[in-house]
């Protein structure tokens, strides 16, 4: 029996309350059923709180691992760096992952980055690419920079896994911004992603 990760209903719903949409897209590895990129979201009230992980190789192994993280998730708060510890003493059981984590807001995105995830930014004023650090989250013990952008204006939050190529950016792309978040999502993922990995990438869109 396959496991399976559970998306939560909140995917679907408009952010009305934190002023944020955010949806998801992942798929396997070409070669497996399952994959170990996990995109996962949880309404605040006000806030959105947000997950990217990317558990370490692929497949079964992986996969179960991102079952781990989703099932830590419900412990979750909206306090960033209890909920970083949370993930952390989850990630710990499993070989490890990258993780971008992230409380959205009307006003601002606190993050935190670390591993090869990327992020980005965008506003009428410009892309600002979120800054991360090294590190493979439950393998050692990290002291995670939290970070803070202010918005007052619609900006679009773009998060991906290193299943999306290198040579991929948001930058210049308006259908980012149109029709239905996992669409976009589900595009950057058929035109960038990698066969040979398993691929995910987070859109959020703030209209206010």
């Amino acid at each position: 029996m396959r496991l399976q990760v559970e998306k939560p209903e909140a995917d679907e719903q408009a952010r009305e309350g934190s002023g944020w949409e955010v949806l998801a897209y992942s798929r396997p590895h070409w070669r497996e059923k399952v994959n170990g990129d996990l995109c996962y979201t949880k309404e605040l009230g006000t806030h959105v709180l947000v997950v990217v992980a990317d558990v370490l190789g692929h497949g079964e192994g992986a996969h179960r691992g991102a079952v781990v993280l989703a099932q830590a998730m419900q412990r979750a708060t909206g306090v960033l760096q209890q909920t970083y510890s949370v993930l952390e003493e989850a990630a710990s059981q499993t070989r490890g992952c990258a993780l971008f984590l992230a409380l959205l807001d009307r006003k601002a995105i606190e993050y935190i980055l670390v591993g090869n995830i990327r992020g980005w930014v965008l506003t009428r004023k410009g892309t600002e690419v979120l800054v991360g650090q090294p590190g493979i989250v439950g393998k050692r013990m990290l002291n995670p920079a939290i970070r803070r952008l202010e918005l007052s204006e619609p900006a679009l939050l773009l998060a991906c896994t290193d299943g999306i190529k290198r040579s991929f950016s948001p930058v210049g792309l308006p259908w980012l911004w149109e029709g239905a978040g996992e669409e976009a999502a589900r595009r950057v993922v058929e035109r960038y992603g990698i066969a040979e990995d398993d691929a995910g990438v987070l859109v959020g869109r703030r209209y206010v």
